[in-house]
């Protein structure tokens, strides 16, 4: 091979490596979360299902008058991964999410969904009530006045709530958030 035709191979292999590089970057940094963490703002984009709060499985039992503003004050929107992973984000009316839901055969990346500080503390908890023999590996349960979450893994299966009790709309009970089991 003469100088000029190595030349050649060598910005060639160059301009690949770059172009793989630029590729991997967008790949990484491109893709969106689903999710917003709980207290931030939402992050799914128009392409994903959005359901208005006035689902009958959501509503609270009242009358139409207070059906029609509990609808109106927040919504719930869900998305659902490749491998039939259901997650759900619930909006206040001021676009706020106080509320997440999981339903599929893995637990999700509860960092992203919950956020960092609510994961952090999820676990924490868990494991001191495991320490106590008051709690098990497959669920937790725990409410206080800026954190609350229920949450159970067993066998391919995974379901979870988690809220803000503080930014949950009053009258609003949290169990009927979670997501049933035949959606």
């Amino acid at each position: 091979m003469n100088g000029k035709s190595r030349e050649c191979h060598a910005r060639r292999a160059n301009a690949a490596t770059l172009l793989s590089g630029i590729a991997l970057a967008a790949a990484v940094f491109g893709t969106p979360c689903a999710f917003a963490e709980l207290g931030g703002a939402p992050t799914m984009g128009p392409s994903q299902r959005v359901a208005n709060a006035s689902r009958k499985a959501a509503e609270p039992a009242a009358t139409d008058a207070a059906k029609a503003t509990t609808a109106n004050k927040w919504t719930m929107r869900e998305t659902t991964q490749p491998d039939g992973l259901v997650e759900r984000e619930y909006l206040n009316s001021d676009g706020v999410v106080f509320a997440v839901a999981w339903r599929g055969s893995r637990r999700p990346e509860l960092s992203v969904l919950l956020g960092t500080q609510y994961a952090t503390q999820m676990s924490r908890r868990a494991r001191e009530l495991r320490q106590q023999g008051r709690g098990s590996h497959g669920s937790t349960s725990q409410v206080d006045d800026t954190f609350a979450v229920h949450a159970s893994a067993h066998q391919r299966s995974s379901t979870g709530i988690a809220w803000l009790p503080r930014l949950l709309p009053p009258g609003l009970d949290p169990d009927t958030l979670s997501i049933p089991q035949d959606s």
